[in-house]
């Protein structure tokens, strides 16, 4: 074993901290299994309670990410987030980081800092990096990253940018139809082997609401493989769908307050059982 007591008692210290800064996280990772093996690494993992995996993550960003890097970042001004560091430290297929050096991340420090610029956002830093996600991605089910997790990335991150982002995304994917109905395919598969709805039992408000969003969201993406990219209309036509559009964005709203409120709903009654608990 590479590591000691008190190399546990900081890990602890540090996860129970919180996990804001992820690097100092890493960094004691790289400390206290530098001669160990997988095995020394993986059971200090498991004595400070932290997923190996997600640990192997901490540890490669922070290596990857040298004291000069984080000088310049630290002196720039600009805010640069653990997650657009771990995004230029990935490794590409050809098995060096996508940012080597972090020279992308650089040029792009000082861009911000002459623009007057506040942040560098994941979405930026990925469209500077060619990193970012593709559309058949966004658009299968089975991905890591959904359309409406990346939508509320972007939101967070840079809202000025976002519709830039978005119609990047859309108009420059040239498979956009065939990626569509892919998604679409494997959408109604998936549909098939496992329904939201209880075979044989009356479905409740939560259920029939949940079924009603997804042949909702298939009737979008139909919509979106339906028609072609170019449209031309008339002053007639682009108010009606400018009014749709402004329907589309109170039912989202209405959705995401719905799902606001059984979340916290949730936090709530957690909250109340932990109490319980130490009482």
């Amino acid at each position: 074993m590479s590591y000691t007591e008190q190399d546990v008692r900081e890990g602890r210290r540090l996860m129970d901290a919180g996990r804001g800064n992820r690097l100092v996280i890493g960094d004691k990772l790289l400390s206290v299994t530098v001669s160990g093996g997988d095995g020394v690494f993986d059971r200090y993992c498991d004595e400070i309670s932290l997923n190996p995996r997600t640990a192997r993550d901490y540890r490669h960003t922070a290596r990857m990410c040298t004291p000069p890097v984080r000088q310049l970042v630290a002196g720039s001004g600009v805010h640069v987030s653990y997650s657009v560091l771990r995004e230029g430290a990935r490794l590409a297929p050809s098995g060096k980081p996508y940012d080597e050096g972090y020279r992308t991340l650089r040029g792009m420090l000082k861009e911000a800092g002459e623009s007057g610029a506040s942040r560098i956002s994941v979405a930026q830093y990925q469209r500077a990096l060619g990193t970012g996600p593709a559309l058949q991605d966004l658009l299968d089910p089975a991905g890591e990253t959904s359309v409406s997790q990346y939508l509320g990335a972007l939101l967070q991150d840079n809202p000025a940018e976002r519709d830039k982002i978005l119609r990047d995304l859309v108009e420059e994917d040239a498979d956009f139809r065939d990626a569509v109905k892919r998604a679409m395919d494997d959408k109604r598969r998936r549909d098939r082997e496992n329904r939201i709805d209880c075979p044989g039992e009356k479905p409740s408000k939560a259920q029939a609401l949940a079924r009603d969003l997804v042949r909702l969201r298939d009737q979008a993406v139909a919509l979106m493989n339906r028609y072609p990219r170019a449209v031309s209309f008339t002053d007639e036509q682009r108010a009606a769908c400018e009014e749709a559009l402004g329907t589309v964005e109170i039912l989202a709203m209405w959705v995401k307050v719905r799902l606001g409120r059984e979340t916290a709903a949730a936090g709530a009654e957690r909250a109340e059982a932990r109490d319980l608990v130490a009482v």
